[in-house]
């Protein structure tokens, strides 16, 4: 059986944590709890899961991780979490020091894909945030949608001492059929050999009545130019579920690799992610 690391997973406590972003989803303004995911994920072999912040308000970024710790020495599930902070804020170090007590954290978001400045993963004050994650051996989760591609390869070039893990495949325009120049810029970042990328969050992305057939060009060419050993599945889930169920985009992403080996898929689904997030 197919044994799966799951590098993008959400839960959010909206009783106790504010989550702005929520205002505009209302079909995700709900609690998700660990116990939610098993439902979610039911006979999949899901073994460990890397929680993902989920956009907490910047003052509850240190208590989200709190929370995050207590469902992990709890539940199990978590293996690492990727935890917010305002990088480009002069706060940041202080709350990285916060960040980088808790052991589960490896890795530190802060998003792009929402920002109404595209080129904002290029500004001075950012780069200067992420090169700081340096200092606490923190990889960084780049979550850029494709039109902030350009600024995101700015960011990787000043900051090689990092690494990165692309979220949502870059986010392609899948829906309006958009190839380019999604696919040059992803194949740019691929030529930085600390980039990594995940394989998730395009259904969303997608048409409303998507197929696996709509989804496979950019799943395609994200292996060409990474190869099996940089990609890593993530669900990205609950917000997944606005487009697919768990095992609806697991099945269409295994149908689109159905010609990878045993051995490549192992590094899509597990390998990879274990030694990423240093499980």
């Amino acid at each position: 059986m197919l044994k799966i690391i799951d590098t993008h997973q959400h839960l959010w406590d909206t009783s106790n944590l504010e989550y702005p972003w929520l205002d505009g989803f209302d079909l995700l303004k709900q609690q998700y709890t660990p116990q939610d995911y098993r439902d979610a994920i039911g006979d999949i072999n899901v073994v460990k899961s890397v929680h993902v912040e989920g956009d907490p308000a910047e003052t509850h970024v240190v208590q989200e991780v709190e929370w995050l710790t207590h469902l992990a020495e709890t539940d199990g599930m978590i293996g690492a979490i990727a935890a917010a902070a305002p990088l480009e804020k002069p706060n940041a170090e202080a709350i990285l020091e916060q960040l980088a007590a808790f052991n589960l954290v490896v890795s530190i978001r802060r998003m792009a894909w929402h920002h109404p400045d595209n080129h904002f993963y290029a500004s001075h004050k950012l780069i200067d945030g992420v090169k700081l994650l340096a200092q606490y051996n923190l990889s960084f989760e780049l979550c850029a949608k494709h039109d902030q591609l350009p600024a995101a390869i700015e960011l990787v070039q000043a900051t090689p001492d990092i690494t990165h893990a692309v979220n949502h495949c870059g986010g392609p325009n899948i829906k309006d059929g958009e190839f380019e120049p999604w696919a040059t810029h992803m194949r740019e970042l691929a030529a930085f050999e600390n980039v990594h990328c995940k394989v998730s969050g395009i259904v969303t992305t997608a048409s409303e009545n998507w197929t696996p057939e709509e989804l496979k060009p950019y799943i395609r060419h994200l292996v060409e130019v990474f190869g099996f050993d940089r990609l890593m599945f993530g669900s990205d889930w609950p917000v997944c579920t606005l487009a697919a169920k768990y095992h609806e985009w697991l099945e269409a992403l295994l149908s689109v690799i159905d010609d990878a080996s045993d051995a490549e898929k192992n590094r899509l689904f597990y390998q990879n992610a274990l030694e990423f997030y240093r499980m």
